[in-house]
């Protein structure tokens, strides 16, 4: 599995304009950008100390061109992914045609840079108005907890049912993909924190934790390995959360850092 947000050391960011800042895309795997709306989780990266620079309080806006050189510029919102030590921007353009795209982002600060990536019609995974694999995840008491999830504060009713009967029983599905032991990102605790917030009070829906590994009881005995519903999703990262309407059919999916906000109105908007 590829951990995309490892990548910023990777990237090659580019500084236009005479500015000094960098921008890059953390928190959307290539192979994850579409046709349609899209959700980016991006950063803007201090050159000289590789920190992400930005805030809440400050307006940020990003233009995206394409292909045919025709521009859309939106404004970003601040996510935090770790409460007031970690955030991110998350842009959502509407893409309408594959092929490179440059994002370019225009900073408080008087910094513009700028990065590229590719939209494509080819997505691997379960998509916005797709059906989502109905795969047959560990329940308990068939196996007890802790082989199943490394939180270390687990709700046990997130592994009552398989994800096969959350999205096939008529009931809305709240599906969290995270691994906070093994996590590459260190997103994937706070993520689960913030799962759990958002549906505490909240009825009317199945909410499942998949564990990225299988074999998180080994002791760091052997290489980790992915559990089968990773690989039948097609996921290139962690955490992921989707939300599924009662007919087995994403209505909102988050790679990364994810707002307690977005969250409540994803499920909000299931009725």
């Amino acid at each position: 599995m590829k951990r995309l947000w490892t990548l910023i050391a990777a990237v090659v960011l580019t500084s236009c304009g005479g500015g000094s800042g960098n921008l890059a895309i953390v928190g959307s795997s290539p192979s994850t950008i579409g046709i349609g709306p899209q959700r980016l989780v991006m950063a803007e990266v201090d050159p000289e100390s590789s920190a992400f620079v930005g805030g809440p309080d400050e307006q940020v806006t990003v233009s995206f061109t394409g292909p045919s050189n025709v521009s859309q510029t939106v404004t970003a919102d601040w996510v935090w992914s770790i409460e007031n030590v970690r955030g991110f921007l998350v842009a959502r353009p509407d893409f309408d045609q594959p092929g490179p795209w440059t994002a370019t982002i225009s900073s408080p600060r008087g910094t513009t840079s700028e990065t590229t990536f590719a939209v494509s019609t080819d997505i691997a995974i379960p998509e916005v108005g797709d059906p989502v694999p109905a795969s047959e995840t560990r329940t308990t008491p068939e196996f007890a907890l802790e082989a199943i999830t490394t939180d270390p504060d687990p709700d046990p009713t997130f592994y009552e049912m398989t994800v096969a009967e959350a999205i096939s029983n008529g009931t809305p599905a709240l599906i969290v993909f995270a691994t906070p032991a093994f996590c590459q990102t260190a997103v994937c605790g706070p993520t689960m924190e913030i799962v759990k917030e958002a549906v505490e009070g909240r009825s009317g829906f199945n909410t499942v934790h998949v564990e990225i590994f299988e074999n998180v009881d080994s002791e760091g005995e052997g290489r980790l390995i992915e559990v089968p519903a990773v690989i039948e999703w097609g996921l290139p990262s962690e955490p992921w959360v989707y939300v599924v309407d009662a007919d087995g059919v994403a209505t909102a999916r988050f790679e990364g850092a994810v707002s307690p906000e977005e969250l409540a109105a994803a499920l909000d908007a299931l009725g």
